[in-house]
């Protein structure tokens, strides 16, 4: 049994982008708690900091785009999908008590910045 991982991308004009990700073995409750403790304000995190894919929209806009995503208890399903993602359920439990508190957007804010006086479109 593996986890699907549903998670939402909304920019600051509240447009959405679906995202999910399956990975390795099964979340229990107390893991999943533990996720959502180390979001900010409980549900806000920045899935390429602990291993999970992103998925905006194809334009960047610098007035209504950033890095945070949203994630909630409901977003976690058992699932008998295959994992599209090389990260197990005690890894990826790991790599956020890594973020708590400690979650990064300049490095979006940085790429952005980048890509944008690249002429690079997001």
């Amino acid at each position: 049994m593996n986890t699907k991982i549903s998670y939402l991308y909304r920019d600051a004009d509240n447009y959405k982008v679906h995202n999910e990700c399956v990975i390795e073995f099964e979340l229990s409750g107390e893991q999943i708690r533990s996720i959502l403790d180390c979001c900010d304000m409980g549900e806000y995190f920045i899935p390429r900091q602990v291993g999970m894919p992103e998925r905006r929209f194809d334009e960047y806009d610098a007035e209504v785009d950033h890095c945070w995503f949203e994630i909630s208890e409901d977003g976690f399903e058992r699932t008998n999908q295959p994992a599209n993602i090389s990260l197990t359920a005690s890894q990826l439990v790991e790599n956020f008590a890594v973020r708590k508190g400690n979650w990064d957007d300049t490095e979006w804010l940085a790429l952005q910045t980048e890509d944008n006086d690249l002429g690079m479109e997001m």
